[in-house]
């Protein structure tokens, strides 16, 4: 009876052996790892993020080894992470040798794009927004023939909320000619556009049963056994030779 017991524990603790923690992204901004978490959790894959060692280490995403092949296949299908734009933190905080004025121009502009991308995705619905801003440096050589700024946004969202972007427009604009010198609202083109999620649908994965409920299942399966046992050895003894 003893070795019965054993056996069944043995099976219960079989799903438990696949469940451990696969590590599938790691280095990721809090706010990429959060999009992951929300992508995977749509998609019926439980998740966990953790933060990597030291002050500068970035978040860890995590699931289950069993779901790990599923989890990328989703994330890819979603183009995530994305990349977070560079804001002035990290286009001038490289250090390195002294830019001419040209490179320094070009550094600004694009941090500049970095730091309007991520204000635009803080915008409820939209999932990844690009800035390209002109701003034309003032020729020496041509005084007082500049080409005006301008500027071109390309917003992507989820596609039940583009319409709500859209209405934003005004806003978009207003925002990105408030941050750039000498640049007019009416000089800011805005696209909106349907995020990569909207082109493939993701199949929630089917439900399975807890852990929990199998190693129920399993002791009460060892109860059942346990009990039937001795019934089974009497009826044997009990049964004339044949």
């Amino acid at each position: 009876m003893v070795h019965w017991r054993n056996r069944l524990t043995a099976l219960a603790l079989l799903p438990l052996a696949g469940c451990a923690d696969e590590e599938i992204l790691h280095g990721l901004a809090e706010p990429q790892a959060n999009e992951v978490l929300v992508a995977l959790d749509d998609g019926g894959v439980a998740a966990r993020k953790r933060r990597e060692d030291g002050q500068e280490g970035g978040w860890t995403v995590s699931v289950g080894g069993a779901d790990a092949g599923r989890a990328q296949r989703l994330l890819a299908e979603r183009e995530l992470p994305r990349p977070r734009p560079a804001g002035f933190g990290e286009v001038f905080g490289r250090g390195g040798m002294v830019p001419t004025a040209t490179e320094e121009h070009a550094l600004y502009l694009h941090a500049l794009a970095g730091e309007l991308a991520r204000s635009l995705e803080a915008i409820d619905g939209v999932v990844e927004a690009r800035v390209h801003v002109g701003l034309p440096q003032p020729d020496p050589l041509r005084p007082g023939d500049r080409p005006s700024p301008r500027a071109a946004v390309l917003v992507k969202c989820r596609p039940a909320s583009c319409a709500a972007v859209r209405a934003l427009e005004p806003g978009i604009q207003a925002l990105v000619a408030g941050a750039a010198d000498g640049l007019d609202a009416s000089a800011v083109s805005v696209v909106v556009a349907p995020g990569a999620e909207s082109r493939t649908a993701v199949a929630p994965a089917p439900r399975r049963p807890s852990i929990p409920a199998v190693v129920l299942a399993a002791v009460a399966v060892a109860g059942a056994v346990a009990l039937a046992a001795p019934v089974v050895r009497d009826r044997l003894r009990a049964r004339p030779p044949a």
